[in-house]
């Protein structure tokens, strides 16, 4: 029989190829394992895996890849007897043994095994898409094939489903190596590099951590993304569209189905497509018919996009993107079959004790009875565990006047809409309980009531109406929301923050974590230890609070809560800390890892998390990633009505981009139309935020005189209530603002005095955000003499962060200008080899990145590579220009950047 001699060789690797490493330690060569299998749905890049590890590990292997023709045993025989015979000829400088056509398979498998020699290097034999293979004789013959393999071959299969070879028990015994999905998903290092490669401006991380998240890193849907888009706009853009129910997806699982399942199979699929996951007992639940777990488990063995996240479980769920492509599909059932389907669904995940899936359901049965019926009943369970957009869907679908007739829908649709920032709803629902107070039925709820409407005026900043609010609440009974009373103190604590009164504060806050701890609402408690730490915060306790902070982690692992919308409480405030730490890395993970938990949440909520992303890049000198997120920033704010905190937070963040794109125009338009300043009221860190950006701003604008007389009314109201980190960031102001004036003494007494608090606060980004003011006016104050040694110690630290930030800010410039990179290569005064070898635009940015102090790890960060492609870009660099230590790199920098025009 003639072969094809292309199904012997291993595939063509890709032109954007990434390399895998990290994977290497599944590539072993083991005499104890008998078979590497490698197994995923198709487009996770599992053949290219393989054919790209293997030389890349120097593994001697020889290869079959297989089709549908090829699940007949003798046509299988002859491939496999000619990879093998390739394998003994190239490696083994042998002959496999020839063997009569005639006999079967079984037998010239024995005849194969007989001829080969029982000691041998380490090599593999590749079998490709084994998928295709389900001939019992083929399957049995390769199973005793495995039995007696010599040990020093390993067979690697490569395939979509799990083949029949005894394979767990050979996982008993230690015999059996594997590489699954969740493997060969992408990690983010991976799709930086990809990015980096394929697109001349990489998405930034947020994006592309969000992307891995909708992929579930399944490369085939990343590399769509990265091919459809040039720019960062562009994959955003495209990033919204993604979805298993976009065109092309719909086209390529179309055709998947088509070639792997009949007709009654797909129609299973669709009918499995209504859950979220499920187990054999719930699909038994949920459909009619006998052999329910038998035909689960085939579906299961043809390699689709269902997955086990413990393999040890039985529950299975679809990946995102396919299940997404069902929900498309479900058309082809009928409207009544969908409903029963939806319906059964629901009342299934409410026998199993999840409610959440069960309401989810329930909206798409369109029952309006059942729904209502299943929201009032557990509503407290699904507000308690932060299940604010799956109830807001839910009210929606039942609408206005179904639910303003109830007062425990009205009592959800007021919490719901807060928890959502929607204040004008929640406003909305307080109008409907008004209107209908003195009903008996709703008269019951008075507590709840009074709760809601409390928690309506502190979000309105209004802390003198919502206190008597909560205290009213206090003395009522609770009747449908057991947490009410826990509630209405938290609220009672915040009046007492957002007045100023931060003693009260943190004793009422202490006691609400007491109360619900004792009642087990675990995201009361993670709210209370947040508020607790903010507490903290403002009276200049960072390290207390940090220490708050980490008592909250360790709550929301213990009680499995790190996907609630409150876990982004904490990321945040933890990422603001640790940017006021200069810990600008970890400030970064704690403000992404923010945004991840609120992914399914909307856009809205992550404002406060790209607040402190832009001043992470700020801080780091990326105008490039800092002025995208100013981008996001600005759109968030137009898209919604926030708290003055959240305002105040951003808006000081604006103002900063500005000032360092002298932008003073952009500083007018904001002072014309920003929240108005109230310094005489200003008893809290936000009201004290809000008045000092309106300080900056008049100092940009030259309004000194004004600037001035808001922050010594600021002063009087730090010293007032205690507001001690607020006090510090002022001070910095008015050092600022007085340096600006020429007024040297002044500012340098007021800069003293920033010092000496930032012993208490710890305070460092507030400092390097002062830009080189700051470097000359700690000069001044080292050369005079008159600091105490902690103090000169921390201006010695500030000069030296300074020096940093400065030399990171040219070196980013030089990575992305090229016209200044043209301007160096020009002057006859640049060292030879700068001309006669040029670099590429790549190691003139790592060149740059090196002398700014980065590690080749922050270099990878920062440039979305592998680190492994910085050492390959670092080698050639060295090599062109005789490099042969990093310190010749920083000098050779160094000296380049002293030629920038105007530096």
């Amino acid at each position: 029989m003639p072969l094809i001699q292309e199904k012997l060789a291993p595939p063509p690797l890709p032109i954007s190829l990434v390399a895998r490493p990290r994977l290497n330690d599944h590539f072993v060569l083991d005499e104890r394992v008998r078979v590497l299998l490698v197994m995923a749905p198709p487009g996770y890049g599992k053949s290219t895996l393989v054919a790209e590890r293997l030389p890349a590990l120097e593994q001697t292997a020889s290869w079959l890849r297989l089709d549908a023709c090829d699940d007949e045993p003798a046509r299988f025989a002859a491939y496999f007897a000619a990879a093998l015979a390739r394998l003994c000829r190239e490696h083994l400088a042998v002959s496999l043994p020839a063997v009569d056509d005639a006999l079967p398979f079984d037998a010239q498998l024995e005849a194969w095994l007989a001829g080969l020699p029982a000691e041998a290097s380490p090599c593999r034999l590749v079998i490709d898409e084994f998928e295709h293979i389900r001939h019992p004789t083929i399957l049995e013959g390769l199973a005793h094939w495995l039995r007696h393999q010599p040990r020093w071959l390993t067979l690697t299969l490569v395939s979509r489903s799990r083949p029949a070879l005894g394979l767990p028990a050979m996982r008993l015994r230690g015999e059996l190596e594997e590489i699954d999905v969740a493997q060969l998903a992408l990690d983010q290092e991976e799709a930086q590099t990809l990015c980096a490669e394929q697109l001349s401006f990489p998405p930034t991380r947020v994006s592309l951590e969000r992307a891995l998240r909708l992929t579930e890193g399944w490369p085939m849907a990343l590399t769509w993304l990265i091919e459809r888009t040039t720019t960062r706009a562009g994959f955003d853009a495209l990033l919204e569209r993604l979805s298993g129910a976009h065109p092309d997806f719909v086209a390529w699982f179309d055709d998947l189905l088509n070639a792997s399942l009949d007709a009654s199979d797909q129609e299973l699929l669709l009918r499995l497509g209504v859950l979220e996951r499920f187990s054999p007992p719930l699909v038994a639940r949920l459909l009619d018919g006998d052999r329910v777990t038998q035909r689960l488990e085939a579906l299961e063995q043809t390699g689709l996009f269902l997955h086990r996240p413990d393999p040890h479980d039985q529950w299975c769920r679809f990946h995102v993107l396919f299940a997404q492509y069902l929900r498309h599909r479900r058309h082809e059932l009928s409207l009544d079959t969908q409903r029963r389907l939806h319906g059964r669904a629901s009342q299934a995940w409410l026998a199993l004790g999840d409610p959440a899936l069960a309401l989810a359901q329930a909206i798409e049965a369109d029952d309006p009875d059942a729904l209502v019926a299943l929201i009032e009943d557990q509503g407290p369970y699904l507000l308690a565990h932060g299940h604010f957009a799956l109830l807001a869907r839910a009210l929606a679908t039942l609408g206005e006047p179904r639910v303003g007739a109830s007062p425990r829908l009205t009592l959800i649709h007021g919490w719901v809409s807060h928890a959502q920032y929607q204040f004008n709803r929640t406003a909305q629902a307080i109008g409907w309980i008004e209107a209908q107070l003195d009903e008996p039925a709703w008269q019951e709820l008075a507590a709840e009531f009074a709760t809601l409407r409390a928690q309506l005026a502190i979000n309105q900043g209004d802390a003198e109406r919502a206190a008597p609010l909560a205290e009213h609440a206090l003395t009522l009974p609770a009747r449908y929301l057991a947490a009410t009373p826990v509630s209405a103190g938290a609220i009672l604590c915040e009046s007492r923050f957002v007045q100023g009164h931060l003693e009260e504060s943190l004793t009422r806050i202490q006691a609400v974590e007491q109360e619900a701890r004792h009642i087990g609402d675990d995201q009361l408690m993670l709210w209370a230890l947040c508020h607790h730490s903010e507490t903290l915060v403002a009276q200049g306790r960072l390290q207390a609070a940090f220490d708050i902070q980490e008592r909250a982690f360790a709550h929301i692992e213990h009680c499995v809560l790190d996907r609630l919308p409150v876990a982004e409480f904490l990321y945040r405030i933890r990422s603001q800390l640790l940017w006021e730490w200069h810990r600008l890395d970890e400030a970064e993970q704690a403000a992404l890892a923010g945004i991840a938990v609120l992914d399914n949440q909307g856009e809205h909520w992550t404002l406060q998390c790209h607040v402190v992303l832009a001043k992470v890049a700020q801080a780091r000198g990326d105008q490039a990633q800092c002025a995208d997120h100013i981008r996001r920033i600005r759109k968030i704010l137009a898209d919604g009505d926030y708290h003055i905190d959240w305002r105040a937070n951003a808006h000081a963040t604006l103002l900063a981009w500005w000032q360092a794109n002298d932008d003073r125009d952009a500083v007018a338009r904001w002072l014309q139309e920003a929240p108005p300043a109230e310094p005489d009221t200003a008893s809290n860190h936000f009201a004290q935020a809000n008045v000092r950006n309106h300080a900056r701003a008049l100092m940009l604008l030259g309004h000194t005189d004004e600037a001035r007389a808001l922050l010594e009314t600021l002063e009087t109201q730090t010293r007032r209530f205690g507001l001690v980190t607020d006090a510090n960031r002022n001070r910095l102001c008015l050092a600022a603002l007085e340096w600006q004036c020429g007024h040297e003494a002044a500012a340098l007494a007021h800069m003293a005095s920033a010092l000496e608090l930032a012993s208490r606060t710890a305070l460092i980004g507030s400092f390097l955000r002062l830009g080189k003011p700051l470097v000359d006016m700690l000069g001044a104050l080292l050369e005079d003499g008159g600091l105490d040694e902690l103090s000169r110690a921390r201006a010695e630290r500030l000069i030296e962060l300074a020096g940093r930030q400065r030399d990171f800010g040219r070196a980013v410039r030089l990575m992305l200008d090229d016209t200044v990179i043209a301007d160096i290569v020009a002057r006859p005064d640049v060292p030879e080899l700068i001309r006669t070898s040029p670099l590429t635009r790549r190691e003139w940015q790592i060149l740059g990145l090196i002398h700014a102090g980065l590690s080749n790890e922050q270099i990878a960060e920062q440039l979305s590579v592998a680190p492994t492609t910085v050492k390959t870009h670092i080698r050639s660099l060295y090599q062109k220009q005789n490099i042969r230590r990093r310190e010749e790199a920083i000098a050779l920098a160094g000296d380049l950047l002293t030629r920038i025009q105007g530096e």
